[in-house]
């Protein structure tokens, strides 16, 4: 567990096996979503994954085990001392007359996928919506918010190409 981003979380998403309802299958795939907050890493989850095989194998003749690593999307520590932080934070105080609300989001964002393609971790999150209103039904994003993350943008832009 991590003091801001909470537990590690792993989901079973997707199981797949069988050809028949009532003959023992033959063969199984998994799809299993694993959140990783520090200090555990994609390396230590492996680490789990491949002993978890190993058991399985052992334990149950004619068993055999496999993994592929889908995506590597690396939990994102807040970094108080982040200039880029900073930069968006001036931004949206000239634009909107105060700075943006700071906070901690435990779902995925294309930060991650960013951060684990770089290797650069000092990346965040800015831009228009509300997780009120996303991933339900007739979910929506209002025009409002959409000009003001476009107005904060293009301000950063302007501060940070000078």
């Amino acid at each position: 567990a991590h003091d801001e981003l909470g537990p590690s979380t792993v989901t079973f998403g997707q199981v797949e096996g069988g050809y028949r309802p009532y003959v023992v299958p033959d063969s199984c795939k998994v799809w299993i979503d694993m959140r990783l907050v520090p200090p555990c890493t994609t390396e230590v989850a492996t680490r789990i994954v491949e002993r978890a095989i190993g058991q399985a194998e052992e334990q149950v003749p004619g068993c055999h085990g496999s993994y592929v690593i889908t995506g590597d999307r690396p939990a994102i520590e807040r970094d108080p001392a982040s200039p880029l932080a900073a930069a968006v934070l001036d931004a949206t105080r000239e634009v909107c007359g105060e700075p943006a609300e700071v906070g901690i989001f435990t779902g995925y964002t294309d930060t991650a996928v960013i951060a684990g393609r770089c290797g650069n971790h000092n990346c965040m999150s800015y831009g228009p919506g509300s997780l009120a209103l996303a991933h339900k039904p007739n979910e929506y994003v209002p025009h409002t918010d959409v000009r003001r993350a476009q107005a904060v943008l293009t301000r950063l832009a302007e501060t940070l190409c000078r």
